[in-house]
């Protein structure tokens, strides 16, 4: 018999490299904004359009903090001072959780929404407190004669970093949840704020005037590797991450008012998500 010929198979074609594109951002971010005339709590999609006010009242409320994907937590003046509220993610069912006569301001719900850290002057000077989600049980986190504010949780909810000028000038620390364990996370004679964890807990954004005006840094949750992601001219602040860690959101005033930015995590692609002439600022991406 013949010896068989085998049959010779095709030559694979070669697929071509991909081309990274940017990376599309997802989810809907929070922020306040006066475009309404006051400021509001408003929320937005990722690429900037449909916004919707959500607070809806004549007073000033501020400081938006997404509670998962469900509810919010701000501040409100609407009861004659700073108080913390939290409302549905349509704006229903707006609840007054402090009810103090100092000020209670700069929310920030826990990973699991069951807790929530804020700063109040209750006992003469701001401090950080941590609260039930519902109000009750305050605790008094920091004790010291600076003023301590702007808590964020880790996302593990072991640790909060905030704002302290306790050394002189305004550093970010770390501190745990039961107030043990304090430690001064940037350390430079510079000032120091705005801190928000990444979904990691790795690294750290915050706002910086290192190397003046003000930029958004990173740095390492061990205080390491410090990195510049903006380099302008202009006052650039309040970063929050997306909850994959791909990108930021922050404020800057580099249109001659304050506007809410996207921006990959190392500082490309940096975008206008604001586009209108109005007062932007203090960006949360929804968890």
């Amino acid at each position: 018999m013949p010896t068989p010929t085998p049959t010779p198979l095709p030559t694979a074609t070669p697929f071509p490299t991909p081309t990274l594109l940017p990376y599309v951002a997802g989810g809907r971010i929070a922020f306040q904004s006066d475009r309404t005339g006051n400021m509001e709590i408003m929320i937005m999609g990722s690429d900037g359009y449909n916004p919707v006010n959500l607070s809806d009242n004549p007073t000033a409320d501020t400081d938006p903090s997404w509670c998962g994907s469900e509810s919010l937590v701000f501040t409100s003046e609407r009861d004659g001072n700073l108080e913390i509220y939290v409302m549905n993610d349509d704006g229903t069912s707006q609840l007054r959780l402090t009810n103090e006569s100092a000020a209670d301001s700069d929310p920030s719900c826990s990973p699991d929404s069951s807790k929530v850290a804020f700063t109040s002057n209750r006992e003469g000077n701001n401090e950080i407190y941590v609260m039930d989600v519902d109000g009750s049980n305050p605790q008094r986190l920091t004790s010291d004669e600076a003023s301590d504010t702007a808590p964020t949780w880790a996302p593990d909810g072991t640790k909060l970093a905030f704002v302290s000028d306790r050394d002189g000038n305004s550093e970010i620390y770390l501190v745990n949840v039961d107030g043990t364990e304090l430690t001064n996370l940037t350390n430079d004679p510079s000032k120091d704020v705005s801190p928000a964890w990444s979904p990691t807990g790795n690294t750290i954004a915050f706002a910086s005037n290192r190397n003046d005006p003000m930029d958004i840094y990173t740095v390492q949750s061990d205080g390491t590797g410090i990195t510049r992601l903006t380099l302008t001219d202009d006052i650039e602040t309040n970063p929050a991450w997306k909850s994959t860690g791909f990108q930021m959101v922050f404020q800057t005033d580099r249109n001659a008012n304050e506007d809410i930015f996207r921006m990959s995590s190392d500082g490309s692609f940096q975008t206008d998500l604001s586009k209108n002439g109005a007062e932007d600022s203090r960006p949360d991406w929804e968890h």
